[in-house]
């Protein structure tokens, strides 16, 4: 590849700077996170592990009834030791994720000639930027499979050794943090294994270093998983995923990366608009050209691998002649491929969170087309009115929550349960009566905070008479607990929930799932 001149390098010096402010759009508020089901018991985990002075062996379990890999609660037992304050935690994985997200991208761009611009517009779309800051699991295999990518890039590019080991790491690791992100990992270590088994085998000192390290935090898991992957797998994938029962629309999925990396609708689902509704439909239009964008990638690719399939005789043994941007369009390609197998397989459905896994492979498809257009001074505009609308929506979304809180459904934010756990910090009580659904359905949200706040010295008991509840708040669902008066006549339409510290190992009761 040719070298790049000092002006496009001075030119590119704007990238860093757009992806350091969509950092700070990620950590804005962090107090307005949602706070619901597996966050909780992801953090709990982390806690009872630091506790115990033990690393964590495992994560939780999924829709098929296998585990998920120890990686994410690894990550959260070392954010642990830094704070307990679960708002400053939100910071730290945002800043984490979007920095690793957008280091690597930046790396991928500057190793294959891309416009480092655009992975900052793919950074600061709506529904990107609330899972890099939701406690989550899953969402930590966006930025591996950013790295895996990135590294395959640069070794592709330079042939060094240490990119390839971040790329064999980061592959061989993402499938454990969700198998969502099997497509990706399997075509790069695909690759690596057929086109550079040279390589491989001169690094095999530092890659077996690394294997080791692997296995020493996630030997259990994986000894686990084998033999749940034993017993589970045929039913797994004749039952399908949970609710769903077409195999075809869900293998359509390598055509929908823009439910993630879109996500027009993301508002829509959770708070009222506050932007006039003009610029809303602008935002809208704008953000919805990361569709055929994206389409028009994977035509690029299509064609680039079919002209290498016709012009060149490949066998297993004789792999093509290809440059860097070749090469990884051939990976990208087919791991979009595989994860039209593994979705129509297995029925998952195209929803944003499905779509972790592969947010690498879908950034670059879109990036590639952003690439080719630029000869006919497109590139830019189409890329410019894509982060207009991701930017727009994004802080439109972090203002209307910010302003009314979660109303659709009635979440309450995590700075609002942060809020009542101190306030039941006050009392000695086990119990206490709600009408707030997601605290009936999840009290490990309550639960857990109560693991990470100290409580306060003065803690009377009120005899179960203390009431978690939204009603008079001022915003929809903020919550707010009231000691109710020890003659006032029963409440109805209330359940009583245990508020103790969430036990170690506590599993939810599958009827509430």
């Amino acid at each position: 590849m040719p070298e790049e001149s000092p002006r496009s390098l001075r030119r590119d010096l704007w990238s860093p700077i757009l992806i350091a402010l969509v950092m700070a759009l990620t950590a804005l508020w962090p107090g307005d996170v949602s706070w619901l089901l597996d966050e909780p018991r992801l953090i709990a985990a982390g806690w009872h592990a630091n506790h115990v002075g033990q690393i964590a062996v495992g994560g939780l379990y999924g829709n098929f009834g296998i585990r998920y890999g120890p990686l994410p609660t690894q990550i959260y037992q070392v954010l642990l030791l830094v704070t307990h304050d679960p708002i400053a935690l939100v910071v730290l994985r945002s800043l984490l994720c979007a920095g690793v997200c957008g280091f690597g991208l930046l790396w991928l761009g500057r190793s294959l000639g891309l416009p480092g611009w655009f992975a900052a517009a793919a950074l600061a779309s709506p529904y990107v930027v609330a899972y890099q800051r939701v406690l989550w699991d899953a969402s930590f295999a966006m930025p591996g499979g950013v790295l895996a990518l990135a590294g395959l890039a640069d070794f592709l590019r330079t042939g060094r050794a240490w990119p390839l080991r971040i790329a064999v790491l980061a592959a061989v690791l993402d499938p454990t943090i969700h198998p969502q992100t099997l497509p990706l990992s399997v075509s790069v270590l695909g690759w690596l294994a057929w086109q550079h088994r040279a390589a491989l085998w001169k690094d095999r000192r530092a890659l077996g270093v690394l294997g080791l390290l692997v296995l020493a935090l996630n030997g259990f898991y994986l000894v686990q998983f084998a033999g749940q992957l034993f017993a589970r797998l045929g039913g797994s994938v004749q039952k399908g995923y949970p609710g769903t029962s077409s195999h075809w629309l869900s293998a359509l999925a390598p055509l929908l990366g823009g439910r993630l990396l879109a996500g027009a609708e993301y508002l829509d689902n959770l708070a009222r608009p506050s932007a006039p509704a003009a610029i809303r439909t602008f935002a809208k239009a704008c953000i919805y050209l990361f569709y055929p964008l994206a389409w028009l990638g994977i035509c690029l690719a299509a064609k680039q691998v079919w002209q290498i399939l016709r012009t060149q005789k490949i066998t297993l043994d004789t792999p093509p002649t290809v440059s860097p941007r070749e090469a990884l369009l051939c990976v990208v390609l087919g791991g979009l491929i595989l994860q039209m197998l593994l979705f129509g397989l297995m029925r998952i459905p195209a929803a944003p969170q499905y779509f972790f896994g592969t947010f690498a492979l879908h950034i670059v498809v879109a990036w590639f087309a952003v690439d080719s257009l630029r000869r006919w001074k497109l590139g830019a505009a189409l890329g410019v009115l894509y982060a207009a609308g991701s930017v727009l929506l994004t802080t439109e979304a972090a203002s209307s929550i910010h302003q009314h809180g979660y109303e659709r459904p009635r979440w309450p934010t995590l700075a609002s349960s942060v809020s009542v756990a101190r306030e039941l910090n006050r009392f000695s009580e086990t119990t206490a009566l709600t009408d707030v659904p997601v605290y009936e359905k999840s009290p490990q949200a309550l639960r857990t905070l109560r693991l990470l706040l100290p409580a306060a010295g003065n803690r009377p008991n009120t005899n179960g008479r203390l009431y978690i509840t939204n009603s008079g708040a001022a915003k929809p669902a903020e919550t707010t607990v009231i000691e109710l008066d020890q003659h006032a006549a029963p409440l109805s339409g209330v359940s009583s929930i245990d508020i103790t510290p969430l036990p170690k190992d506590w599993v939810p009761d599958p009827s509430t799932w």
